[in-house]
């Protein structure tokens, strides 16, 4: 019964994203007219459409789009229409048009985004982010033709100018995160680029640098021949002995040659760093090009910044680094321009923006506008001078407590030299897919990295329970805020703030789990019904060390997972909320699927008989476990 309510609890929160969203505006996607006369700004929080006037940056109408959440848009070919996406589970793709105010809604998948139009009109493409396909709808009737699979978390897509392919930027990567026992082997995890060819369906993966993750943006040279993708590289093989020179995470831009997308290497051209030296441009998000291509325009959430970089500049260095590679000329790693911090120098140029949360931008005539997610306001620049100046979306926000929280939590100018924010290997306070080796516990025993969902609840917290083992009094400020201070000291290498801190503080207690994808209209499915009854029996054993309503019995077990990097045997008992999303499993990310735990090893045989389920019995558990 406890189960059932929380379920339909957060359904009934998830079902409306922003619930509380205390008159915010939260612009979050931005998409300009062609000739530049008109910017639809796509408010997030306030669930509507501002229509921006380039011409004296005034906001000319709102168009609501009722209980619905939207986070991108993409125009008709005939500009008559604008194709919104949004919502959470039960995900919408809208039909506004503009002028009349009248929507058409259709079905999507969960969390839909990422609109993309194809060149021709007749096609539109939507990344839905939890159920981890792309949605093609024939236009203009937004008829569902097909779902196509990519990896994980889509959420932002391309067309090539033939319209022949979709490229895909999924933001985390799927592997397994564990070191093999081979000591010497070197583990490869990262993020894709899907290509999807539109006429067959078929996937291909485009490798990309070890690390690369978080990549929320995508955008295609107005000449078609280059797709650019920003994102993280996270140095995760590394201990994390020092943040400066980019030695935890840096920024980069992955560029994908079109034209060789049918090659061996899919296109994959490099990946350039957008850090300096000794200052980092940490979360990168939207990214777009000047009219003519010779600008690449980068948005930098972390910092509140936008780098301008000399695109034609950065293609001859490229070009140059290709040919000597080729003749073996350049041999150093350190040189290579995803590892060289200075391969940019003199060809790019930051520009400071007032405010917090710039994320989407968008090119519109001769100016560039980016929307401030958490100001409500859009900056713009002209291309220039890059000068920036502020456009309000509405009022001037007044924060809570817990919105500010979550402001600091993206805030990497909290860091020293800015390389990072704690939504940089925690995005959406979740988990980024990786094993780090963190300072707080010793070095040589990587693990992958906890979501943080209910972690007030679920002490003690990291895996081997390091941060306030204290079994009574966790949900005191004090015990939350010491967790967060001490990520500040041993991730952030600063002093926290101890205002900054209770507002950190507040964020995490008020995030909430999204519905699983595998519930069925809000409930447990036949086979998840099945599941939960295995789950329960008292001879299987699940439940004694991961009870309703958190799953979990805050205590440290083992549970023959200990391998050569460990020095102990028992870790913390995870809640299993959200398991859906946090693949890989276990403490060092060696189960990919989470059946593996049971069919490959021999967790639950500890406190029960899991080992004698049978095949079936075992996916309809899984099936149960994915559902929470």
């Amino acid at each position: 019964m406890i189960h059932r309510i929380l379920l339909t609890l957060t359904v009934m929160f998830l079902c409306f994203p922003g619930f509380a969203a205390d008159g915010y505006k939260g612009p979050n996607a931005l998409c300009a007219t062609q000739d530049g006369k008109t910017i639809y700004v796509v408010n997030t929080d306030a669930r509507e459409i501002a229509v921006l006037n380039t011409a004296d940056n005034k906001i000319v109408k709102t168009i609501s789009l009722g209980d619905i959440a939207p986070n991108g848009a993409a125009l008709s070919a005939d500009e008559k229409t604008l194709y919104v996406s949004g919502g959470g589970v039960k995900g919408q793709v809208m039909a506004v048009d503009p002028v009349a105010g009248k929507i058409t809604k259709t079905a999507a998948g969960h969390t839909p985004m990422g609109v993309v139009r194809s060149p021709d009109g007749t096609k539109l493409f939507v990344c839905n982010r939890f159920t981890n396909d792309v949605s093609e709808y024939r236009l203009p009737d937004l008829q569902l033709t097909r779902t196509i699979k990519v990896v994980r978390e889509p959420h932002a897509a391309v067309v090539t100018k033939d319209g022949k392919y979709v490229l895909v930027s999924n933001s985390l990567p799927y592997a397994p995160t564990n070191f093999p026992d081979d000591e010497d082997a070197i583990i490869y995890v990262a993020a894709e680029v899907t290509i999807i060819d539109v006429a067959t369906g078929k996937t291909t993966p485009i490798q990309l640098p070890n690390g690369s993750g978080s990549m929320f943006g995508i955008c295609i040279s107005p000449d078609g021949r280059y797709v650019y993708v920003p994102g993280i590289i996270a140095r995760f093989l590394a201990p994390t002995t020092q943040v400066d020179r980019g030695w935890m995470n840096t920024a980069g831009v992955t560029i994908i040659d079109t034209t060789q997308l049918e090659s061996a290497s899919h296109g994959f051209v490099n990946t350039v760093l957008l850090d300096d030296i000794d200052r980092g441009a940490a979360n990168p998000w939207g990214i777009t090009t000047s009219a003519d291509g010779k600008t690449i325009y980068a948005v930098i959430a972390g910092t509140s910044e936008v780098i301008a970089v000399d695109a034609v500049g950065m293609h001859k260095k490229l070009d140059a680094q290709a040919e000597a590679e080729k003749q073996a000329v350049q041999a150093n790693i350190y040189t290579e321009a995803p590892n060289n911090l200075a391969f940019l120098t003199g060809l790019k140029k930051r520009i400071k923006l007032p405010g917090q949360g710039a994320r989407a931008i968008t090119v519109a005539g001769n100016s560039v506008y980016v929307g401030m997610y958490y100001s409500d306001t859009l900056q713009k620049l002209d291309e220039a001078t890059l000068k920036p100046t502020e456009i309000a979306l509405g009022p001037a926000p007044v924060w809570t407590p817990e919105r500010r929280g979550e402001i600091w939590w993206n805030d990497a100018t909290l860091c020293f030299q800015h390389w990072q924010s704690c939504a940089s290997c925690h995005p959406d306070a979740r988990m980024d897919g990786y094993n780090w080796d963190l300072l707080n516990d010793g070095m040589g025993n990587p693990k992958n990295t906890k979501s943080l969902l209910f972690s007030h609840k679920t002490p003690p917290s990291m895996a081997r329970g390091v941060r306030d083992r204290i079994e009574t009094g966790w949900d005191t400020d004090t015990m939350g805020l010491q967790c967060i201070r001490t990520g500040f000291q041993f991730i952030h290498f600063t002093q926290p703030d101890e205002a900054k801190c209770k507002d950190i503080d507040a964020y995490l207690r008020a995030e909430q789990p999204v519905p699983s994808p595998y519930l069925v209209d809000g409930k447990l499915s036949p086979k998840a019904e099945r599941g939960k009854k295995i789950f329960d029996d008292p001879k299987v054993g699940c439940a004694k060390c991961h009870p309703a309503p958190l799953f979990t019995d805050k205590k440290m077990h083992d549970v023959n997972t200990k391998v050569y990097q460990n020095d102990t045997s028992e870790f913390d008992t995870p809640t299993l909320i959200e398991l859906w999303r946090t693949p890989p499993y276990l403490h060092e990310g060696r189960y990919l699927h989470l059946g593996d735990v049971f069919k490959l090893g021999s967790h639950g045989d500890v406190a029960g008989d899991v080992g004698n389920l049978t095949d079936e019995q075992i996916d309809d558990l899984v099936e149960y476990l994915l559902s929470l």
